[in-house]
């Protein structure tokens, strides 16, 4: 609650934010403090929901523009609504993903939750949230949906994906040359069926050349103890000496 509150408050103190709790729709302040400092001219929001991150990033960013992934077809309206009037935010209807197919997503019975193309497993007992129902959803490749020439270094990619992350990752090879800045929501514990951890994601990041640049807003629970956290990596090729994120 207290964590509700003050991301309320925070959203009330910003003009820019006004519009999306008018829609009753959030932003994820909690994120501002890993990455106001960077400077960045294209977003890629994948898992975009209705908008909360993209959000936040009109606000630390607004001469970028912001690319946007949703697959749900509820939060992709409700994302459109928001961002009506905003020529330099885009949303693609579809998921990231390591091909080009529809598949069944399981779909939470809160909007504020995760639903995931992975069944949940300890997602409910830790969080609560169940599933309400099923939507078969589009999945491709990121270059499959959006042409790499539109990519504008420096290139800040976010993915909050529940537990689907090294599929996005794979997803988004092509496009990974042009990014500098990963911001992933990764899970400790199995929040849902056969999904990666944060030790795989890490070594994966590492494998392709990202190197990890801070841990945020880490949630730990009274029985599992660290569940999630997000976590933010720069592309070893962006670091020059001397150079701050």
């Amino acid at each position: 609650m207290l964590r509700k509150m003050h991301k309320l408050l925070g959203a009330l103190s910003n003009p820019i934010y006004w519009s999306g709790l008018r829609h009753g729709i959030t932003p994820t302040i909690e994120h501002r403090l890993a990455l106001e400092g960077l400077n960045i001219r294209t977003v890629l929001d994948v898992g975009a929901n209705r908008g909360q991150f993209s959000l936040l990033a009109r606000c630390l960013y607004p001469a970028a523009t912001i690319y946007a992934f949703e697959p749900l077809q509820n939060s992709a309206e409700q994302f459109r609504t928001l961002f009506s009037d905003q020529p330099n935010v885009h949303l693609f209807q579809v998921g990231i993903g390591e091909g080009l197919v529809d598949i069944k997503m399981f779909v939470a019975n809160d909007h504020h939750a995760s639903s995931s193309i992975l069944k949940a497993h300890k997602q409910s007992q830790i969080f609560g949230s169940r599933e309400a129902g099923e939507e078969t959803v589009r999945v491709g490749r990121l270059a499959d949906f959006l042409p790499l020439d539109r990519i504008l270094s420096p290139c800040l990619l976010k993915i909050d994906v529940q537990g689907y992350e090294l599929q996005v990752i794979n997803g988004c090879r092509e496009a990974l040359p042009l990014i500098d800045y990963l911001y992933v929501e990764c899970s400790y514990v199995e929040l849902y069926l056969r999904q990666a951890l944060a030790h795989e994601v890490l070594a994966r990041l590492a494998e392709l050349g990202f190197a990890l640049r801070g841990i945020f807003n880490q949630h730990c629970d009274p029985e599992e103890g660290p569940v999630i956290a997000d976590f933010l990596f720069q592309s070893l090729r962006s670091i020059a000496p001397g150079r701050a994120i």
